[in-house]
């Protein structure tokens, strides 16, 4: 079957026609008959004179600015005549803005003086409007990470830049399997990252997978980026229906003069504890690399960075190897003043094994449905459709290291993505400003099964006993047995890739002092090819074909009611729509009685009951800024998220088998929230947040055959749900060596419907907690620049054990996953101007621990590195 593009072009065309008559009816501004003037400077330290390096220097309402270099200088050249506000922004530093008069032809000098404070009051955040706003000015609660902490760990990933912020909860399994990020506990650990609740974005594109919503958040490669920004809490009336959890936002970096730039890293995993017998780390140590080089310019109207990274992991557990190559494209160009373009893009693909639990063992129960005839030569098989299998697992711990089975230890996963986005700016007047954009994303995921030319079968092997006559005798053992769970036959693979063409267009315009109005719409296309997120019943082997549409308008009014008190009032209207309107799918559901369940399950055909679903998400939310060092925040808000095509029709997920639901509707959020950020002094801000979640209609994995095997799911709407919390960050910086932060976060998750709403959920210790959601959670960092080229820091990460989980639950909650403190340090020298050499040190105390279950995390790790910049 073709693949249906031409059915993307109507919608795209639209926004592409939209764009150039923007585009037009926008005319340039026409050359001042003046020549233009130049503003240049040196900042530094009100307290010491020193200078201050990496300062962001921008002109109010215009796109001109600069960057200060190692001196403290900065130049911003090409500005016309005409009296402007400068503002001066530095990271740990209160921000400053004057007012400045540029002449015609003529050099203007200002040598802006910046008093030191701590990194969170000095931040500037952009998601929560759409545009720059203070940080003690923002209604809902943000966190950054700046360049500075992105730049303690040699070649970092985004999973490990966010681990440490309030209210962030990451499970991964390893390597380049599933991996997810809880904001507020807004998803479980499911495949795939099925139905994830957190938008990712580069630049404000975005970049989850539109199949799953997942966002493959171990190969999102941090080289060549400035800062990440997470936004907590009901986003949906900004960034749309993948962001009801909330929002993790990367802006990819510029540089502010010619640079060439190359870094290498390279370390080793440490030994296991005396306790582990795995074969896998016997004799055997698993090593780590990884490199990048990069160059970058800017000129008068031309700013880009180009960048390529490299990187090899040996594996620390067995399959887990994985190998990555990215490109990073950014490139601005200043076609005037008033407005430029602005190209963000990457390309990376990631190989791997794909990863599986640790080894265990079964206790099968058979409850036979037809009387046993015939008793073969063993070894005997029973195939799963002749009895009904209780299976109790017993997990092997002290081979955590090795694969479950040596049949996984060759399945590999492939990863390809990629990302195009053009945005379009231009500042129409002081008062009004046009952001228009386009773009296409590519995801490509491949799973292979089997790579050899024989089938290999997955099962287990067993005893089967008879009844003892003697009431106090043992069983009788008759004959070994093997249970087989499923076979994958040569070349066998499931893969899925997805094209997705957008558009959309903003209007940010300042309608009086008291009022600043925001209008958008955004629009997308998405073509997906699967061998199983399809409505048709798949044919192995092949790829079948889908289409999802979807379509938003928002608006925002920032209301300045009083000079303390700020209101955002927001609004967005989001439809989505897939082209089915029926799914054909093996309805193993109708024959869990029958002998031969599951290879007699009949084809059924169902009509999809709510192929677009829509919805209206609106937002309320004040700041009060109480005295000039202190500001409270109250917001409301409602969300949704539409399903996904994998929660619709998902089938295959290993061991488990999926049922697609026809039924399946959009899920909503109503979000409730307060805050107080307080900065005591220039040494010492405290943020804290509480918040509730109310979640109607949660769209979750419910198992239909609990008490035997195979496990048989389906996602449904199935639950009412309340998570709530507190998060609590602090941050202390004595002396202008040292930074310090703490950060704490308390999560109250449960499940509302009365009934289970995740996997086996009723044998959890807590039965009505919410899966994989952790209540306790902490941090702590610190970095101390111990000389002016020696900074030292280390970091900690506690979370609490779980509660419950859905895959392998017991009453006693054995095996479950957090319960665990990881320390790492790390020191960072500047050899020369240009030369920077680092070593860090994760897992100092070689902690075992998991983060998904059953699925043994990384122990200590020691890494070495060196960034060379020109």
């Amino acid at each position: 079957m073709e693949t249906k593009h031409y059915q993307a072009l109507p919608l795209f065309r639209f926004f592409l026609f939209l764009l150039i008559l923007v585009l037009q009816l926008s005319s340039f501004p026409a050359k001042a008959a003046d020549p233009p003037g130049s503003l240049s400077g040196k900042i530094t330290d009100k307290t010491d004179g020193e200078a201050i390096i990496g300062a962001s220097a921008m002109l109010e309402n215009t796109t001109l600015g600069s960057a200060s270099d190692i001196e403290g200088n900065y130049a911003i050249q090409g500005i016309p005549a005409g009296t402007y506000k400068l503002k001066v922004n530095a990271i740990g530093y209160t921000p400053f803005s004057q007012t400045v008069t540029i002449a015609p032809g003529q050099a203007t000098t200002l040598d802006p003086q910046l008093g030191q404070t701590t990194v969170m009051a000095s931040e500037i955040v952009v998601g929560a409007a759409l545009y720059e706003q203070d940080r003690l000015e923002v209604p809902v609660t943000v966190s950054v990470v700046t360049d500075a902490k992105i730049k303690e760990e040699p070649n970092p990933s985004l999973d490990q830049v966010i681990e440490d912020v309030p209210g962030v909860n990451i499970n991964r399994s390893a390597g380049y399997s599933t991996s997810t990020v809880q904001i507020r506990g807004s998803n479980t650990f499911q495949g795939g990252a099925i139905g994830t609740r957190v938008q990712g974005l580069y630049d404000g594109f975005p970049i989850n997978t539109p199949t799953t919503g997942e966002v493959v958040w171990t190969n999102v490669n941090m080289n060549a980026a400035d800062k990440v920004e997470v936004m907590k809490g009901a986003a949906a009336t900004l960034y749309g229906s993948g962001a009801m959890g909330g929002v993790v936002n990367v802006f990819g970096s510029l540089p502010d003069k010619f640079e060439v730039k190359a870094g290498a890293s390279g370390g080793f995993y440490d030994g296991t504890p005396d306790s582990d017998k795995s074969e896998y780390r016997k004799d055997f140590t698993p090593w780590l690399w990884s490199s990048y080089v990069g160059i970058g310019n800017k000129t008068d109207k031309l700013n880009y960075s180009l960048l390529y990274s490299h990187g090899e992991d040996d594996g620390y557990r067995e399959n887990t190897w994985s190998s990555l190559d990215d490109v990073k494209l950014k490139a601005r160009y200043d076609i005037n003043s008033k407005q430029y373009l602005q190209l963000s893009s990457f390309y990376n693909e990631t190989r791997g094994g794909y990863a599986s639990t640790w080894p265990y063992t079964a206790d099968i129960d058979f409850m036979f449905l037809q009387p046993v005839i015939e008793i073969p030569d063993p070894p005997f098989l029973i195939p799963m459709g002749g009895a009904e299998v209780g299976v109790n697992f017993n997990p092997l711990t002290q081979f955590a290291y090795d694969a479950v089975d040596s049949v996984y230890a060759d399945d590999t996963i492939k990863r390809k993505n990629a990302l195009i986005g053009l945005n379009y700016v231009n500042l129409l007047s002081d008062d009004l400003s046009l952001d228009a954009r386009l773009y296409y994303t590519h995801n490509k995921t491949r799973i292979d099964y089997n790579p050899t030319s024989l089938t290999q079968i997955y099962g287990f092997d067993y005893m089967v006993y008879m009844e003892n006559p003697n009431p106090l005798g043992d069983p009788i053992p008759l004959f070994p047995a093997f249970l087989k769970i499923y076979d994958r036959d040569p070349g066998e693979f499931n893969e899925t890739k997805s094209n997705r063409y957008g558009a959309g267009i903003k209007l940010d315009w300042r309608a009086s002092d008291k009022h600043r109005l925001l209008f958008g719409m955004d629009g997308n296309i998405v073509d997906v090819q699967s061998t199983q997120y399809i409505a048709d019943l798949p044919v192995p082997g092949q790829l079948g074909e889908i289409q999802e549409k979807n379509i938003a308008f928002f608006l925002q009014d920032e209301f300045k009611m009083t000079d303390r008190l700020t209101a955002l009032l927001s609004v967005r209207y989001d439809w989505s729509k897939i082209d089915a309107d029926k799914v054909t799918f093996l309805d193993y559901e109708s024959v869990l009685e029958d002998p031969d369940y599951p290879d007699n399950a009949p084809d059924t055909t169902l009509s999809i009951a709510n192929p677009s679903v829509d919805a209206i998400s609106p937002r309320i939310a004040l700041n009060y800024k109480a005295t000039d060092d202190m500001s409270f925040r109250a917001s409301w808000g409602k969300s949704f998220r539409a399903p996904t095509l994998a929660e619709r029709f998902v089938r295959d997920a290993g061991l488990f088998l999926g049922i697609p639901n026809p039924e399946i509707d959009k899920e909503t959020m109503t979000a409730y929230e307060i805050g107080m950020f307080k900065q005591f002094s220039d040494k010492v801000s405290f943020d804290i947040a509480a918040y509730i979640n109310d979640y109607d209609n949660l769209i979750e994995s419910r198992n239909l055959n609990p008490q035997y095997w195979p496990i048989l799911f389906r996602y449904e709407n199935v639950a009412k749900a309340r998570i709530w919390g507190i998060e609590t960050s602090l941050n202390v910086r004595p002396t202008p060596d040292w930074n310090l932060n703490f950060a704490y976060a308390y999560m109250n998750a449960k499940d509302k419907t009365g009934e289970d709403s995740s996997l086996s959920g009723e044998l959890n210790p807590d039965p009505d907690w919410l899966a994989y959601r952790p209540e306790h959670t902490a941090s702590i960092s610190a970095l101390w620049k111990a000389t002016k080229r020696l900074s030292l820091n280390t970091t900690g990460r506690y979370v609490s054990e779980y509660k419950a989980v859905s895959s392998y639950p017991n009453p006693e909650g054995e095996n479950y996953p957090g319960g665990f403190i990881v320390f790492n340090a790390g020191a960072k020298f500047q050899a020369t101007d240009n030369l920077s050499v680092s070593f860090l040190c994760k897992n100092i105390t070689n902690e075992q621990y998991e983060e998904a279950e059953w699925f043994r995390a990384p122990g200590r790790s020691f890494i070495f590195g060196f960034d060379f910049v020109y």
